[in-house]
């Protein structure tokens, strides 16, 4: 990101009952200098799926792709309570959020 060759980074996890998240999967303590330093934009969401579990979502983005991180989330939040339908075209939405190659795009929608 810090290059910019990419604009988002998107994290997600069931929340455990102690409320932490393991580093692994969602690398706070990595972002977290550039977070301080305004270089990345940390935008978080938590809900509850549609069996009541509690899911966090954590996006990392690039100042001027702050919007990215809001639009994942809020489509991922939708696909998660079933307001919305998974579908090729959201998947598809989501890799170009997520500043993925329209080939690399294509190659997972083909898997």
């Amino acid at each position: 990101m810090l290059l910019g060759k990419k604009c988002l980074a998107a994290f997600c996890d069931f929340v455990p009952c102690d409320g932490c998240i393991d580093e692994e999967i969602i690398p706070e303590k990595k972002f977290h200098p550039y977070v301080q330093s305004g270089k990345i934009i940390r935008i978080e969401s938590e809900f509850r799926d549609i069996n009541k579990k509690s899911l966090r979502y954590v996006c990392f983005s690039l100042p001027d792709s702050e919007w990215r991180g809001h639009s994942y989330i809020y489509i991922r939040k939708h696909l998660h309570q079933k307001i919305i339908s998974y579908t090729d075209s959201i998947d598809e939405l989501l890799g170009h959020l997520l500043d993925y190659s329209q080939n690399d795009i294509d190659d997972f929608l083909k898997q």
